[in-house]
């Protein structure tokens, strides 16, 4: 009896570990696709979260912003270490003990400053995975500043950057009178934030004025003001500069946008839900159809031999000595170069590609991303897989497109086999499930500079499979009517 006791125990300890490890294989960090937007001196939250939401008390969570070597806070077994970190950061920022059990790992930042405008990355990594995002901050300024286009005359111009919708904007003198404006300018920045601008005209008088920039939702007032000395102007006056309060903008517009973006998002969200089933059964099964054979033909015949690069690959790597097959394992002593990576478990290949067409087959294994990367792309450190950071990959977990937000790919065409052809003179990557021959993806987007060298990459996280580069396919062209 306390033998049959004993294998109970096991199986339900070896069931409870299958399970631990099959969440951790599909954890994933998201944060906001919009910026966080604050004025100086408030507090800002940047939301950071695991998803499923797991506890992360045990993990290593990573917030920095361009240098991963100094971090602006650093999570590591169980406690907060400053020891590395940035200057400016210190005593500023914090994470939520209570939420960290929840997957909440979002940073809360003190007293905001002018110079903590700028991207975040959030990162999470354990000993089976590692994912990160990036969190905008847009910090609201408002500034004042002096133009003088000649004589007696001369503008100010009132500038402020982080606002949605568009607010409104008052200028006063020094004894609180409104003074009348120019209509105020509005520009989109990139993250469809808006910038206004402002100006009033100026006379020959010492004067202090102010503007006030005022949201139209509940939100705090933000100003600036500047001291308009008379010594300023060419020539002495005695004109008196009289002023009268107009009204500089109204939020009407605005309210009505945001009015109508909604009742359009709702139309969309109706439509999408009384889309044909039959159709979209339809329409999956065009796009999951194999491309004809006199394509694939084509595509194969630009085979090409690809094999591995020890000296690039990271220390977890194991490489086999024909380059032929990888498998993360354990960590190895290696000599440090510039073309290694030492962050990101990669490796890519001995060949460089500078020109014409290329293809080669890569049997998977349960995680991976694979693709083409350029010459001058970073491998040291974090970096993002993503076309900006000169990556062009897909990868299995979730299985996407690693485009910037991803591009989900159908599950029911994740490849065994997966075939990969880049086109130098068309700056093209397509990626094609090679049992089926279905096209899966086309990057489109690969920016480099004439002659650089491109690199087939190979990223993964399996100890239990290698990944494989399989044979280069060798093919004869004919002439072929069936499809």
């Amino acid at each position: 009896m306390k033998s049959d006791s004993s294998e109970w125990l096991s199986v339900t300890l070896l069931l409870f570990l299958q399970s631990s490890a099959s969440v951790s294989e599909v954890l994933q960090v998201v944060g906001p696709a919009a910026p966080v937007v604050v004025s100086p001196g408030e507090d800002a939250v940047l939301p950071c979260y695991l998803l499923p939401s797991i506890s992360a008390e045990d993990l290593d969570i990573r917030w920095f912003r361009e240098d991963h070597t100094a971090p602006v806070c650093l999570y590591q077994n169980r406690k907060c270490n400053s020891d590395t970190q940035d200057p400016a950061y210190k005593g500023r920022v914090k994470l939520s003990s209570n939420e960290l059990s929840r997957g909440n790992v979002s940073l809360t930042l003190r007293n905001i400053t002018r110079s903590d405008h700028g991207k975040y990355r959030c990162m999470v990594l354990s000993d089976v995975m590692d994912d990160n995002t990036v969190i905008d901050l847009s910090v609201r300024v408002v500034s004042v500043s002096l133009h003088s286009p000649g004589g007696d005359q001369a503008q100010l111009l009132c500038r402020s950057e982080g606002w949605f919708p568009q607010p409104a904007v008052i200028w006063t003198d020094r004894d609180g009178n409104g003074v009348t404006s120019q209509p105020p300018t509005v520009d989109t920045d990139s993250q469809g934030l808006l910038i206004v601008s402002s100006y009033i005209p100026v006379k020959q008088e010492s004067n202090i004025f102010s503007c006030l920039v005022r949201s139209a939702l509940p939100e705090p007032d933000w100003g600036s003001q500047l001291h308009i000395a008379r010594d300023f102007f060419p020539a002495p006056s005695g004109w008196m500069v009289t002023l009268f309060l107009t009204a500089a903008v109204t939020v009407a517009a605005s309210v009505l946008l945001v009015i109508q973006w909604r009742r359009m998002d709702k139309q969309e969200t109706l439509l999408a839900s009384q889309v044909n089933p039959l159709l979209k059964r339809e329409l999956d099964a065009v796009k999951r159809a194999p491309i004809p054979k006199s394509q694939w033909r084509w595509i194969c015949s630009a085979a090409a031999a690809v094999t591995l690069n020890p000296d690039t690959a990271q220390c977890q790597l194991g490489l086999s000595e024909d380059g032929k097959r990888v498998r993360w394992g354990q960590w190895k002593s290696l000599s440090d170069n510039p073309h290694r990576f030492d962050y990101r478990r990669c490796v890519v290949s001995r060949e460089a590609f500078t020109s014409g067409r290329h293809y080669w087959e890569v049997e998977v294994n349960d995680w991976w991303r694979i693709g083409v990367t350029r010459e001058s792309a970073e491998r040291k450190g974090g970096f993002r897989f993503s076309p900006q950071q000169g990556y062009w990959c897909l990868g299995s977990h979730p299985f996407s497109a690693l485009t910037d937000p991803e591009t989900p790919l159908p599950l029911g065409l994740r490849p065994r086999k997966l075939g990969v052809c880049v086109d130098i003179e068309e700056r093209k990557v397509s990626f094609y499930t090679v049992e089926s021959r279905a096209h899966l993806y086309t990057f489109t987007d690969m920016v480099f500079t004439q002659g650089e060298k491109i690199y087939p990459v190979f990223w993964t996280g399996d100890s239990d499979k290698d990944l494989e580069l399989l044979p280069a396919v060798s093919v004869e062209i004919k002439p072929v009517t069936d499809s």
